[in-house]
């Protein structure tokens, strides 16, 4: 017999995290959607045994301090609900800088996501930044120390991110310099921009944590965009 689902929809909310609300953690804002959705009462499932809460699923955590136009949570609803009218409830009960853009039914999976792009906004570059962006941007390789599981531990390993970089635009912005770009995310291979940020600007004096980044978007292995 085929399985008898106990929730009525299976949902995915994308949502903007911008403004002072980069700083609040990624465990910090999963507690922050699961009590707007008890204020606005969204009758969301819950897994079940000794020690029941919302199910949700969240594509990709955020690092803090970083802002987002693109982030996803998937979660299952009781009951049929007019999804429109559910995401102006949660923009109601949600805090100013976290905004709901959409809740849709969805067919793709977190897992499909292979590349996040980024808008990176050094605030005050160096007369040296942005010649040596392009050297090494232009590069064969860019060799960094990253983080990456060894058994149960993590431990640093020299790796280049150059074949992790699909594109890459630098421009000045009124004394800024920007750059877009993108890379590895997902699962299987995740690009930490602040790795890329501190090659760039080691040998100059520009500061690699007066920076702004945002992620913009996220899409999966044919470029086409993760919704």
């Amino acid at each position: 017999m085929p399985e008898v689902k106990k929730w009525a929809m299976d949902v995915r909310m994308s949502f903007q995290k911008t403004g002072m609300a980069k700083f609040i953690s990624h465990l910090d804002t999963v507690r922050c959607i699961t009590r707007a959705m008890k204020r606005a009462c969204v009758p969301i499932w819950f897994t079940e045994g000794f020690n029941p809460h919302a199910f949700l699923t969240f594509a990709m955590p955020l690092s803090l301090g970083f802002e987002s136009l693109c982030e996803t949570v998937d979660f299952r609803l009781m009951e049929e609900t007019d999804l429109n009218e559910l995401a102006e409830r949660l923009n109601n009960a949600l805090p100013v800088d976290i905004t709901v853009k959409e809740i849709y039914i969805y067919e793709t999976s977190p897992n499909d996501i292979r590349w996040a792009e980024y808008k990176i906004i050094f605030n005050n570059p160096d007369n040296l930044l942005l010649e040596q962006a392009e050297k090494i941007l232009s590069s064969n390789e860019i060799m960094v120390l990253k983080k990456v599981k060894k058994g149960r531990n993590k431990v640093e390993k020299e790796v280049n991110i150059k074949e992790h970089i699909k594109s890459f635009e630098l421009e000045n912005e009124n004394g800024k310099l920007v750059l877009k770009t993108i890379l590895s995310s997902g699962t299987s291979t995740n690009i930490n921009p602040m790795l890329l940020i501190g090659a760039l600007v080691k040998d100059t004096e520009t500061d690699e944590q007066d920076v702004d980044i945002i992620k913009v978007q996220s899409y999966t292995e044919n470029m086409e965009i993760f919704k």
